[in-house]
């Protein structure tokens, strides 16, 4: 069996894996110069992530394509389907975690169940589901579905939930029968790894979505673009984990450029964002700000134009960029000031090198005794 921790007192790091050539930051010069995503380049990266230090892999995905401006160039795409590639990653790792992205919209809850089950069991339980229920018109399209009202995905992702973690915990057949969900019987084993079941993780931060995630899940991955916003984030959580009788870790999405003179990651933001694509970053704000609550709440305020150049800037998260002394520092600001147990982060200029530069801010976490890396623990969160 694995465990899972419930000492709170480290800081541990998950990648935000590639989902296309960019995520978060669409500069052409960055997708420009990124590696090809093939199995070598991904495989390679995955190991690079293990042999630093991180604790999981963070496979974001969605299945409807953003429109062609953003597609062509390789904002947000090509994006490989979460669970298959989590298991090739899986085959080239050995203690890493892969937290892949599963819609529960979108799927029946024993096809999440026997395909959590072998992912987590295939892997000696480093696998997490990241609960999402769809948040566009135009997944539920693909699927011949009329588009649900945002709460009620929520409602209904409870009861999804609760049915595959009985297919997981019970091996006797079960019955259930709610308003969205009907399920009998049981699934063939394998049976997950972790007990009591596999890391479950939610990216909603709405009242809906955070009620959600502080009844089932064991993060909630927030978007907040300074620790203040985190912290009232964090706040909210924490209320509805309270009446939950729960405790839930707070994860917040991040973006890092590590150099080791003094303006040099400063200098390579700035330039990055002066290749930003405007049309690709307006076709992903208007899915995004136009159907996810947490995300349009951070540029209610700015004018079209300013909200969309301020989302394709990565505006809508923290952003560690400096030396290693310089995001070290913050780092161990930001867990003294918002409890945040986790952090996600995203590398616009990813590669294997860029994963190594994050080595040296790992280090001094290390002698401050908030980070050890999961290769000396038996857990991968």
């Amino acid at each position: 069996m694995k465990r899972q921790p419930a000492d709170t007192s480290e800081l541990h790091f998950g990648y935000f894996f590639p989902s296309g050539k960019t995520n978060f930051l669409y500069s052409d010069e960055a997708a420009r110069t990124r590696p090809e995503m093939n199995k070598r380049n991904l495989l390679a990266l995955a190991q690079t992530a293990e042999a630093v230090g991180f604790d999981s892999l963070f496979i974001a995905d969605n299945w409807s394509g953003h429109q062609r401006a953003a597609e062509a160039a390789g904002h947000q795409a090509p994006a490989y389907h979460a669970p298959l590639l989590s298991m090739a990653l899986f085959a080239a790792t050995e203690h890493i975690g892969v937290i892949s992205t599963f819609h529960t919209t979108h799927h029946k809850p024993a096809h999440v169940a026997r395909m959590g089950a072998t992912l987590d069991a295939f892997s000696d339980g480093r696998w997490g589901w990241n609960v999402v229920t769809g948040f566009s018109a135009a997944e539920a399209a693909l699927f011949g579905e009329e588009f649900i009202e945002h709460d009620e995905r929520y409602r209904m992702a409870g009861e999804f939930v609760s049915v595959v973690t009985s297919l997981w915990s019970e091996h006797e057949p079960i019955e259930f029968e709610g308003e969205y969900y009907k399920a009998m019987g049981r699934i063939k084993l394998p049976r997950p790894a972790q007990q009591p079941r596999p890391l479950l993780v939610s990216a909603g931060a709405s009242p809906a979505g955070t009620a959600f995630a502080s009844q089932y899940c064991d993060q909630l991955v927030a978007m907040a673009n300074t620790p203040e916003l985190l912290s009232q984030t964090g706040a909210r959580l924490g209320e509805f984990a309270e009446q939950a009788g729960r405790s839930v870790d707070l994860c917040p999405f991040s973006m890092a450029i590590v150099r080791e003179g003094d303006g040099e990651a400063e200098e390579v933001f700035e330039g990055l964002l002066t290749t930003l694509n405007v049309d690709a970053t307006a076709e992903i704000a208007a899915d995004v700000l136009g159907s996810i609550e947490s995300s349009r709440a951070m540029y209610e305020k700015m004018g079209p134009d300013e909200a969309t150049r301020a989302f394709g800037g990565a505006g809508s998260m923290l952003k560690f960029i400096g030396t290693p002394e310089k995001v070290a520092a913050e780092l161990i600001s930001l867990k003294s000031t918002t409890g945040a147990a986790n952090l996600l982060v995203n590398f616009p200029l990813w590669s294997p090198e860029e994963l190594k530069s994050f080595s040296p801010v790992l280090d001094i976490l290390r002698e401050e005794g908030i980070w050890s890396p999961p290769s000396d623990r038996d857990y991968s969160w």
